[in-house]
């Protein structure tokens, strides 16, 4: 069983190359325009004097009828008032934003994502095609697999950074924000693998009826449960924000009347496809722990974690590749009173 679910991983890592190769070409091959996007920095401005007091007070007075509905008063856009004391001393000011000098090109990063699955894949090819090939299938669904989570770490705060420039997502430091915290989010997976093998090795010796292998088991179990819900807590705060941002632009296409009627329709798949999968990436160890907390004597986990592992990254990446193109080539196109208008 081990050896026929590391020949199935083996033929999934050569069809991924093919996968991924092909998509390179198709990315870079194809002729797309504006896949650059400016970015800029939040930067809050205070002063002593009544000047940007009254500036802000006059600007705020022009925006105060925009984005409202009939039944609301409240301005939906407004320069924030802050003030900020120092010995005393009152300072009041705004936040405003700094453009960047580097523009972040999307086609590059999508282009290293691909690249980068490439070559992993290929030295899982290289691997399994050196030396006994049975053995070889054999390790590769018993053990965990440090590299693989080394090649997530490095591509998901990338597809990240894809699906944040997706929804208008602009501010530099939220984006590097977030995908920092999906690389460390990633890169604890290892950890659950770790804890997951320990529980496995633990479920094995419990059969011998020795408390301290009872002991083991629980206190990994403890272990998995608070890494586990760190990644949670992680998962839920990038997505929250991308969908978040995603939910204000259809509310301000729906609550300010500027002719836009709605977004490209690809942006909500990306948005919500990409979502669903990186959440399937949680569903692998939580079944792992099912599997070895309630089947006697459990065995190893592995083989069919890291088969699913591979299937969600290649669609994942596959998806959001083809989609990509997709976007920024006949699909970045905003619909208005006046017709559909394509972004230039």
């Amino acid at each position: 069983m081990p050896i026929s679910i590391g020949h199935a991983t083996n033929f999934l890592n050569i069809v991924s190359c093919l996968i991924f190769l092909f998509l390179i070409l198709y990315l870079y091959l194809i002729q797309t325009e504006n896949s650059s996007f400016e970015t800029w920095t939040e930067n809050v401005v205070l002063a002593s004097t009544g000047t940007m007091v009254k500036t802000i007070s006059e600007t705020n007075k022009t925006l105060m009828n925009l984005c409202t509905q009939d039944d609301h008063t409240n301005e939906k856009l407004a320069m924030p008032d802050i003030l900020f004391s120092i010995n005393g001393s009152a300072y009041q000011g705004s936040v405003f934003v700094s453009k960047n000098d580097f523009p972040i090109d999307s086609k590059t990063i999508m282009g290293l994502v691909l690249i980068i699955s490439l070559g992993f894949h290929s030295w899982r090819v290289y691997q399994s095609a050196e030396g006994d090939f049975e053995n070889n299938a054999k390790n590769m669904v018993e053990e965990p697999d440090f590299l693989r989570w080394i090649e997530y770490t490095l591509t998901s705060p990338l597809q990240i950074i894809i699906v944040c420039s997706t929804v208008y997502m602009r501010n530099i430091s939220d984006i590097t924000l977030l995908s920092a915290l999906q690389g460390a989010l990633t890169l604890s997976g290892w950890t659950l693998e770790i804890l997951i093998s320990g529980l496995e090795q633990s479920r094995i010796y419990m059969t011998t009826r020795r408390d301290n292998h009872y002991q083991n088991f629980n206190e990994n179990l403890q272990k998995f449960v608070l890494v586990f819900s760190y990644g949670v807590l992680c998962h839920i705060i990038i997505w929250w924000n991308i969908l978040s941002r995603y939910v204000m632009h259809e509310q301000n296409i729906e609550i300010c009347d500027f002719g836009v009627k709605r977004l490209p329709p690809i942006i909500k798949n990306i948005v919500f496809l990409q979502c669903v999968l990186f959440s399937l990436f949680g569903l692998v160890p939580v079944s792992q722990i099912v599997y070895i907390s309630y089947r006697k004597p459990a065995g190893s986990t592995f083989g069919l974690a890291k088969l699913a592992y591979g299937v969600l990254s290649v669609i994942s990446k596959g998806l959001l590749a083809i989609m990509f193109v997709k976007l920024i080539t006949d699909g970045n196109c905003i619909y208005t009173n006046e017709g559909k208008i394509c972004l230039s």
